[in-house]
Order: C-alpha cells, then sequence, then structure tokens
C-alpha cells in the first residue's frame, strides 16, 4: 500500500492531473464560510460578533472612552486610542534668585536727538537745515545738492551728541552764495548752535579755525575722534580756479559744547 502522502499521477487524455493525498491529520482546519463584505449580512454577523465582546459593548454604549467604534462597508473595526495624561505633580516651591549687586543710583536716560536739525551761527547769520550725506563713489565725502543746506556726514556722529560730528556747506554754486559763505569771518569763541526737532537747543563755542590746501590729505584734527560732543564746520577757500572749477583751498572750523 502507498503510503498517505504519496503523489499519484494519472494521466487524462492530454492534460496530467497532479494529486496530493494528505492525511487527515496534516489537513489545515478551514474557516468557517463567511459572506462577502458587500453582502447585508456581513455588518449583521459581524455586529453579532462584536457584541458579544464586552470591551466593545462598553464602548458602543459610551462607556468605554478608550475605544472608539467605526464601521463601514468592509466591516466594523475597533480603534484604540492612549488614555488622557493625568495632571502633572504638584511643583515644589520656588527656588529664590541670588542678589548679585543692588543699583542705588537712578538709570541714566540715553542722549537722543530728533531729525530734523538746524544749524544756526548767529555771528555771521547762517540758519540752515541739516541733511544727511553719505560717500561718493570714489569714496570723498558726499555734498549737499542745494547751496543752502548743511550736509552732516552720516558716518560720524549726529550732530549735538557725544564726537565729531562732520559737517560741509557750500561757499557758493554757481553763482550763487553759498550756506557757508561767511564760514572763514567766524571767530573763536563764536556761539553755534544746534536745534532740534522739537525746538530745544544745544549750544557750541568756535575752538579754533584753520585753512588748509585741498589737494592734502585733510589733517588728522579734523575727522580726529573726540570724547565730548563737538562740531567740524568745512567748506572752501581760497582762490578758484576756472579750469579744475574748484577751489585751491578749505576752511575748517572745531566746536566744542559749551
Amino acid at each position: 500500500m502507498a503510503p498517505p502522502d504519496a503523489v499519484v499521477l494519472q494521466s487524462l487524455g492530454f492534460c496530467p492531473i497532479v494529486q496530493i493525498a494528505v492525511p487527515k491529520r496534516r489537513q489545515a482546519r478551514r474557516p468557517p464560510k463567511r459572506p462577502m463584505p458587500d453582502d447585508p449580512r456581513s455588518f449583521e454577523s459581524a455586529l453579532r460578533d462584536l457584541w458579544s465582546r464586552p470591551v466593545a459593548r462598553r464602548a458602543i454604549l459610551g462607556g468605554g472612552a478608550g475605544v472608539a467604534v467605526v464601521a463601514g462597508a468592509g466591516g466594523i473595526y475597533l480603534a484604540t486610542r492612549p488614555a488622557a495624561k493625568t495632571s502633572a505633580a504638584t511643583a515644589g516651591p520656588p527656588i529664590k534668585g541670588v542678589v548679585t549687586f543692588t543699583g542705588k543710583g537712578k538709570a541714566k536716560s540715553i542722549d537722543h536727538i530728533d531729525l530734523p536739525l538746524t544749524l544756526v551761527v548767529p555771528g555771521i547769520g547762517i540758519e540752515a537745515p541739516v541733511i544727511a550725506v553719505g560717500l561718493t563713489n570714489d569714496g570723498a565725502m558726499d555734498v549737499p545738492k542745494r547751496p543752502s543746506d548743511v550736509g552732516w556726514f552720516e558716518y560720524s556722529p549726529r550732530p549735538g551728541l557725544a564726537g565729531n560730528s562732520i559737517l560741509a556747506g557750500h561757499l557758493d554754486w554757481q553763482g550763487t552764495p553759498g550756506v557757508f559763505a561767511k564760514l572763514a569771518g567766524v571767530k573763536n569763541g563764536e556761539a553755534v548752535v544746534i536745534r532740534e526737532s522739537d525746538g530745544a537747543e544745544r549750544g557750541f563755542a568756535v575752538e579754533w579755525k584753520r585753512e588748509v590746501a585741498a589737494e592734502a590729505p585733510p589733517p588728522k584734527q579734523v575727522f580726529e575722534p573726540i570724547i565730548s560732543p563737538g562740531l567740524t564746520l568745512i567748506t572752501c577757500g581760497g582762490r578758484f580756479n576756472p579750469a579744475t572749477r574748484r577751489y585751491d583751498t578749505r576752511i575748517v572750523v572745531r566746536a566744542i559744547r559749551k
């Protein structure tokens, strides 16, 4: 007798048939036949099966906060979500900071000036608006485009604050006198005023006046850093060269805060 798991070959026409004899103890248990998901009975049977489970039954009735029941065309699914986190433990008493320094004096306010500004030199009749100017393409300090304006070099301290503020103005402009046309006539000790946008004034006094060659490098005193609030006023001077259309000297005036 052939063994129970022997392969028996039989021929039926031109189609060979392979049969495998499997002993009963090795036969897999077939699951019971269930209706297809699109069969209306599948939902009813799945619901009866789900109702038989206590956890699912509590979820359907609202007793299980952590279980959600989802019913769809393909059946019913149970989706669990994590339980809500418990509140954090009560914090202990705060830790006191360590005091390293205690200031007794009042805080010092920062010195500030609001634009626009006005430059006033009463002795030579100057009262002109101050505008900001930067650098030209060749790296020189720019000048105002109108003869009546005073140009503040914006890379220097703002006029009226601590430091050396550089201010330039025209001697003349196409035959018209410029704002600094009379700067060469200013005297030592003469008053110079910076008027702020709110009308407040900061007074200065002329400390020195010098005339330097236009082609020579600017002396260190012109752009030197200073601690006290100071103004350095610059304009053209000397003789005018029609060929180059330039003056051959520069007038430099320094005024220090009173």
